[in-house]
């Protein structure tokens, strides 16, 4: 030891820069690796629609990949898209995929409110498995959910009831959307039946109610547990996580239950 100790202290002079040399070079690896990995793209084409104030939009999207297989560009090949908050539904499987940061509304699950990465994903491999939302790198099983662009955009992976001035107007089923422009043009989009179509709404009480929910159109709020909560911009949430979903997740439904068994008694004629 005593002579590796000598050794050093006479060559010190010598080892000092062949070690900062070294850790330059592990360092310099790294970051290439890394480099590398962050700027792998695989562009993958599909067939996809959106569809603009009730109109249908057919067209094959450039969807791009990084080595983590997330979503980082996705781009028109045959027309002219400038991407907002509307869906993009998959024509040959049962996904869609959400090309803005969204705000993830859970009414049963104490009223929470989380940011969705851009593009992310909802949906599921096959009529036998569950929908799943792909946010980042999690994926994991969701339920009683809208989603929100923080303007007037919302998406429902329930069917709900569109309420206008106090009388149902239409049902929608599972995975529509709706857009409310302006305060005047109201555009939806029914999944089940692929049928868009606009309504003007301006001076009139629109609205959204389902067994769990209760959502104002005119204010973007919904109501729980008797209370008026206000929804949030997405860029201004947490990001979505799994952390206390589960353990969360019945004690809020129960909780719900009891408070939609008193709503009803008031907004009967709705869930008729």
């Amino acid at each position: 030891m005593k002579k590796i100790v000598d050794f050093c202290k006479k060559r010190y002079k010598i080892l000092i820069p062949i070690m900062v040399v070294f850790v330059l070079l592990i360092t310099v690896f790294y970051l290439y690796k890394e480099y590398k990995y962050d700027s792998y793209r695989n562009k993958v084409e599909a067939n996809v629609y959106q569809y603009f104030g009730g109109i249908r939009t057919d067209y094959t999207a450039i969807i791009t990949y990084n080595l983590k297989k997330n979503i980082v560009d996705i781009a028109a090949k045959d027309k002219k898209i400038e991407f907002d908050a509307t869906p993009i539904y998959y024509k040959d499987t049962d996904n869609i995929l959400f090309p803005k940061v969204m705000n993830i509304v859970f009414p049963l699950m104490d009223a929470k409110q989380f940011r969705l990465y851009k593009y992310s994903n909802y949906g599921r491999d096959d009529e036998n498995s569950s929908y799943k939302i792909t946010n980042g790198n999690n994926n994991v099983i969701y339920d009683h959910f809208f989603l929100f662009d923080g303007d007037g955009l919302y998406f429902f992976s329930d069917e709900v009831s569109l309420i206008v001035d106090d009388q149902e107007y239409v049902k929608l089923s599972p995975n529509s959307f709706l857009e409310v422009v302006g305060g005047y043009t109201l555009s939806y989009y029914d999944k089940e039946k692929d049928e868009g179509k606009m309504l003007e709404v301006e001076g009139k009480k629109i609205s959204i109610v389902n067994d769990y929910l209760d959502l104002s159109l005119n204010d973007n709020s919904f109501k729980y547990l008797g209370k008026k909560v206000l929804l949030i911009a997405p860029d201004n949430l947490k990001e979505l996580s799994f952390d206390n979903w589960q353990e969360k997740k019945t004690n809020d439904i129960i909780k719900f239950r009891i408070e939609y068994c008193r709503r009803s008694e008031i907004y009967g004629n709705y869930f008729s």
